[in-house]
This record gives structure tokens, sequence and C-alpha cells, in this order.
């Protein structure tokens, strides 16, 4: 029984000795770790071009849209043009008869009241119709209007004197240019934007009324400033890096751009700035720098 509690005793001090070494090698092989530098990207702060743009979504309108009404009661006995077609002001869009008690049976027509397309034929042959009731649709988008919103902060970027950008997902890669022609004097009190109307040549009518535009503003642009990415930028400080040491740098901003932000006061040209692995420092750090990919 001696021998046995013997047995036990030393399995189990062989055991915490185990235990105790592996945590010892565990210890030391993560010091080892910690003493290796960190590998993080850099890049060089240099001089360059940066801009701040702003994307939103507006919808596009014709420059006229008029409803036809027929300036009599009667019925529509043919119609001589197709949706899409091209009409001129006072052109004959659709030929009916009066009907009513007292009048001869001779063909009328009923004209556009403006030059365009048509959009709508809303009547068969047959119909009967009165004054009251629309027969048809004709838009002239040669040229068209974009309308749009814009935040209350951006306010300042728009003028009559700016154009924007306008792309359409149907034509994703065609750039269209409008200028802008009407701004809200008010902000709405829900949304804190402002109505904005821009308009843009459509003499090959590519812009269809009813389509979703994407409209770009442009919040401002510099050329030849100190720039740095924005993956650099953390909270008002960049690390820069010399001799392999880090260091925690505040500066001074201007323009925050799509890609990159302007450096006012803070950094030099030529300083190596990191723009990955940032997250883990805290400044003073050794690390291993590695030129990353602009």
């Amino acid at each position: 029984m001696r021998k046995a509690i013997i047995i036990v005793i030393i399995v189990i001090i062989l055991l915490v000795l185990v235990v105790f070494r592996i945590q010892s090698i565990r210890r030391s092989r993560t010091a080892e770790i910690e003493k290796l530098p960190l590998p993080v990207g850099i890049m060089i702060a240099e001089y360059g071009d940066v801009s701040s743009t702003c994307e939103v979504l507006g919808s596009i309108t014709a420059r006229k849209t008029a409803q036809v009404f027929p300036e009599t009661r009667g019925r529509i006995t043919r119609i001589l043009v197709k949706e899409g077609s091209r009409v001129h002001k006072n052109g004959r869009l659709m030929a009916l008869r009066n009907e009513a008690i007292g009048f001869d049976y001779q063909e009328g027509f009923i004209k556009s009241p403006i030059s365009g397309s048509v959009a709508k034929i809303m009547v068969d042959i047959g119909s009967m119709v009165t004054p009251q009731i629309a027969v048809a649709e004709v838009v002239d988008y040669s040229t068209v209007s974009i309308t749009f919103v814009v935040a209350e902060t951006d306010i300042a970027c728009v003028s009559k004197k700016n154009t924007v950008s306008v792309t359409i997902d149907a034509l994703p890669k065609e750039i269209f240019t409008a200028k802008i022609t009407e701004i809200s004097p008010v902000i709405d009190p829900l949304t804190k934007t402002v109505h904005v109307k821009a308009g843009a040549d459509n003499q090959d009518r590519m812009l269809k009324p009813g389509m979703t535009a994407r409209i770009t503003i442009s919040l401002g642009q510099k050329e030849n400033v100190l720039v740095v990415p924005k993956s650099a930028f953390r909270n008002g400080f960049v690390f820069v890096v010399e001799d392999s040491i880090t260091e925690k740098r505040a500066v001074t901003t201007g323009i925050t751009g799509d890609m990159y932000i302007e450096i006012i006061e803070g950094l030099a040209v030529g300083e190596r700035i990191v723009v990955v692995g940032q997250e883990r420092l805290t400044g003073e750090e050794k690390v291993n720098p590695i030129e990353a990919d602009k």
C-alpha cells in the first residue's frame, strides 16, 4: 500500500514538472516572437493631387411633356403615328369623326401641341373620346432635366456655375455632363437636403425620361500638395518609420479625397508612413518595413 502511494506521488511530481517545462518553453518562445520586429507596409509621403467627390442618385425628366386632348367629342378613325415616332408641333397624331347629332361626319384631326416624340398612345381605333380625356402624350427630351438632392453640409459645393458628371446603368462607360440650373433656397427639415436640378444636352436621345442617374459632384480639388493614402490616417495621427522604429505623429489635414488625404502640417515629403498594420502600433515599436503597393 505504501509503495502504491509513493508511486502515485512520483507520477504527480513528474507530471507537474512536465507541465512546468512546457509552459516555460511556451513563455520563452512568446518572448522571442515579441522581440521580432513587426512587419508593416509602408509608403513614401509625396506630392500629388487630391479630389473629393460625392455620388448621389437622381431622376431624369424630359424638357417638355404634353398630354394631348381632342378639341371635340368623337370616334377615333385612324391613328397616324406610332409610339416613339417624332412629330412636329401641330403635326397630326390621329383622325376622329364627330358623330354628334347636327354635325356632318367629316374627319377631323388631333394635333400635337409640341414638337417631340410620341411617348404614349392611350386609345385605339374606334374609341370614343372627349375633350376631358387625354388620348396621347408627347415628350421633348432633346434636352433633359436631372433632379437630385445634396446634403446641407455640401451646399457650398454646388452653384449655377458648376457642372456635374452623370452616368446611367444602361451605359456605364458613357459619361454625360450636366450644368446646374436650379437650386432650392430651402432645406428639407426632415432629410436636411437641398433639391437641385441640372440640364443636359440630349440630342442623341441616349438619356431617357424616367431613368435613374448617378450624379458625381466635385466637393473640392487640389493639385501638387502633400498627400497620404486614407489607409495611413487614424484618428488624427499617422505612424512614421525611421530606422525601423515607429513614431506616432499628429498631423493637420486638408481635403479628404476619395483615395488620399491632404496633409498640411506634421509630415514632410519623403518620410516613410505605415499604411498596413498600424492597428497593432502605439509608437516606438521596432518594425520590419515592407514597401506596399500603391
